[in-house]
């Protein structure tokens, strides 16, 4: 997964590293040792597939955060993540779009508040493929 190239695709550039999505700035900055290492050990604590860990891994060293929002050391990913009912990990906010990865449905959702009102998909890149393609057509993202 290259997310640079899905942000160069679908959304317009204003300097390096810097893009506009849906009338934001987003920058793809990426996380620093510190932080993957501490989000490997969130991960660990929480006993997240070791897939899904590699996946958002692979996603935070290209970029630290999902639209700004959290770091993905940041202990409020896991905000979401409870008991055997509610296991979600809140990769973040746009307005009022949230995303999430929910353990217990093995799928990443767009939605409000945590729900998949807005969509479900199998991985991070394809979410982000769907978010970032959606704001072109509509064109949110200039």
């Amino acid at each position: 997964m290259k997310i640079q190239e899905l942000f160069e695709k679908y959304c317009s550039r204003t300097e390096e590293n810097e893009y506009i999505c849906r009338g934001h700035y987003v920058t793809l900055e990426p996380a620093s040792g510190e932080e993957l290492e501490q989000l490997r050990k969130n991960c660990r604590e929480h006993h997240v597939e070791q897939r899904i860990a590699d996946e958002l891994e692979e996603y935070y060293r290209q970029a630290g955060s999902l639209f700004n929002y959290f770091r993905c050391d940041d202990p409020l990913l896991f905000d979401w993540w409870q008991d055997d009912e509610q296991r979600s990990i809140w990769l973040g906010c746009l307005d009022d779009d949230s995303f999430i990865y929910d353990d217990i449905r093995h799928k990443y959702a767009v939605g409000f508040a945590g729900s998949s009102d807005l969509g479900e998909y199998d991985s991070l890149e394809e979410m982000l493929e769907a978010y970032l393609k959606e704001g072109q057509e509509n064109g949110w993202n200039e």
